[in-house]
C-alpha cells in the first residue's frame, strides 16, 4: 500500500485506504481479496513508526544490490545534487530556544544584519540559533533568492549517470551545507554498497577545497566547478604572483619573495609576507596595495587545497567539463522535478527528520522501480519485434534473467 501511495502520488493515508478499498487493481497488487477489509489508516502510521528509518533504508539497499548483481547499472559514474523540501510546519510555530538548548547561541552585533529572515513580504529577526519550531524541531529556516523562505528539509540524491537509477538517498535539515555531505555519501556507496565509483559530477555548491582533496585521495575524478571564481585566490592575491612549491614561497612581479609568516583559521590557511621593507620603494606600490594598507608590506593567503583548486580552475573551461555540466542538469535535476511533481516530494508529509527521510526513501524507491520496469518492457518489446535475434541477444548479453522476470510479470496470477 505504501508503494502504491508513492507511485501514484497519494499523499494522504486516509485517501490511500479509500482508493485501495475501491480500486480492484490496487487490491490485486496488495493481495487483498474482496471479502477482506482494507487496513485502517492508523495501522499504517504505527507500522511505519515501528519499522523506522533503518528498515526502509535496508529495503532500499537490498533492492539496489539485487539490481546491481543482475547488471542493471554499474554505479561507476555518479551524479549528485540536493533539493529543498518544504517542512510540514508553519513559521508561526517558531518559539525562542531555551537557555539549556545545546543549539542555542546568542547572535553577535555584526551577525544580526544577516538574520533578517524574509518570509513573503514580512521580515523577521530570527535565526536557527535563536528560534526553533515547536511543531517540528528538526526543520530549519532556509532562505534563498528566487525561492520562498521557510522551514525546510534537504534531500540529497546520488544517481547512476547512464540509467538514472538513484543509488543513494539521504535527508538532512535544510540549513545543512551540501559540501561535507557528498564525500561521506560516496564513502557509503564504496564501503557499504560495494560500488566502484570512478567519477562524480555535481554543481558548484559542492565546489570547495576539502571536497576536491578528499576525492583526490580516493582517486575519483570529479567534475565539480568552483563555488566562487575567486576561490583559492585569497585576499589581495593577484594572478601575477608565482608560487614555488619546493621552497614554499611566492614571488612578486618585481622578483621579491614572500615567505610564510603565520597560520590562520586554526592552521588551515597560510599567510605569506614580504620581508625587508621592499614594498616601501616598489614602483608598483600604488597598484599592488589598497588604500587601507599603504603603510604595510604585501601579503597573500594560500589554502591547503590550493593545488586542487588550481587544477579545477584550468579544467572547468574545457569542452569535456562543460558537457558534463550539461549532462548533470537533465540527469539529476529531472529526477527532483519528477519527484516533486508526481510523487509528492514538494512538501513533507510528516514531521521529524526520520519520518521525512522515510518519505524520501520511498519516493526514490518508486522512481527506481519505474525505471527498472521500463528496462524490462524495452527488452520485452525488442524480443517480440525481432524474434529471430532472440537466441543471439539472450546468449550474447546475458538477458536470461530479464526475460524470466518479464515472463513472471505477465504470467503471474494471484490465488
Amino acid at each position: 500500500m505504501q508503494l502504491i501511495s508513492y507511485l501514484f502520488g497519494i499523499e494522504s493515508d486516509r485517501q490511500l485506504c479509500r482508493d485501495v478499498h475501491l480500486n480492484l487493481a490496487y487490491r490485486w497488487f496488495c493481495w487483498l481479496p474482496l471479502d477482506l477489509p482494507v487496513p485502517h489508516h492508523s495501522s499504517l502510521t504505527r507500522i511505519r513508526d515501528r519499522m523506522g528509518e533503518s528498515r526502509y533504508r535496508q529495503i532500499f539497499k537490498l533492492i539496489l544490490l539485487q539490481w546491481q548483481k543482475q547488471g542493471r547499472f554499474t554505479g561507476k559514474q555518479i551524479v549528485a545534487d540536493a533539493t529543498l523540501v518544504k517542512a510540514n510546519a508553519s513559521m508561526n510555530s517558531l518559539v525562542k530556544r531555551e537557555d539549556t538548548d545545546p543549539d542555542a547561541r546568542v547572535l553577535k552585533q555584526y551577525e544580526k544584519q544577516y538574520h533578517d529572515f524574509q518570509h513573503g513580504k514580512r521580515k523577521r529577526r530570527v535565526a536557527n540559533q535563536t528560534h526553533v519550531s515547536a511543531s517540528d524541531p528538526d526543520a530549519t529556516m532556509v532562505y534563498r533568492k528566487g525561492t520562498e523562505g521557510g522551514l525546510k528539509y534537504k534531500v540529497h540524491y546520488s544517481a547512476d549517470v547512464k540509467t538514472r537509477i538513484i543509488t543513494d538517498c539521504y535527508t538532512t535539515t535544510g540549513a545543512t551545507h551540501e559540501g561535507p555531505i557528498l564525500p561521506a555519501r560516496i564513502d557509503y556507496l564504496c564501503n557499504e554498497m560495494g560500488f566502484d565509483v570512478q567519477e562524480v559530477i555535481a554543481d558548484r555548491r559542492y565546489g570547495r577545497g576539502p571536497t576536491y582533496s578528499s576525492f583526490r585521495q580516493r582517486k575519483i575524478r570529479t567534475y565539480i566547478p568552483l563555488h566562487d571564481a575567486r576561490l583559492g585566490n585569497g585576499k589581495l592575491t593577484p594572478t601575477t604572483f608565482k608560487y614555488h612549491g619546493q621552497t614554499d614561497r611566492y614571488q612578486c612581479p618585481e622578483g621579491y619573495f614572500l615567505y610564510p609568516y603565520e597560520k590562520l583559521d586554526n592552521g588551515l590557511i597560510k599567510r605569506y609576507r614580504i620581508m625587508g621593507g621592499h614594498c616601501r620603494m616598489c614602483p608598483r606600490r600604488t597598484d599592488c596595495l589598497p588604500e587601507s594598507a599603504k603603510s604595510r608590506a604585501r601579503f597573500v593567503y594560500r589554502s591547503p587545497h590550493q593545488q586542487e583548486i588550481d587544477k579545477v580552475r584550468a579544467r572547468q573551461e574545457t569542452k569535456a567539463f562543460i558537457s558534463k555540466m550539461i549532462l548533470r542538469k537533465w540527469t539529476i535535476e529531472g529526477l527532483f522535478a519528477e519527484a516533486k511533481q508526481f510523487h509528492g516530494l514538494r512538501r513533507a508529509r510528516y514531521r521529524g527528520l526520520q519520518k521525512v527521510s522515510i518519505q524520501a526513501l520511498m519516493t526514490a524507491m518508486a522512481q527506481n522501480i519505474k525505471r527498472i520496469i521500463k528496462q524490462l518492457f524495452d527488452i520485452y518489446w525488442y524480443l517480440r519485434r525481432y524474434p529471430y535475434f532472440r537466441k543471439e541477444i539472450l546468449s550474447a548479453q546475458n538477458y536470461q534473467s530479464y526475460f524470466k522476470h518479464i515472463s513472471e510479470l505477465f504470467l503471474y496470477k494471484p490465488a
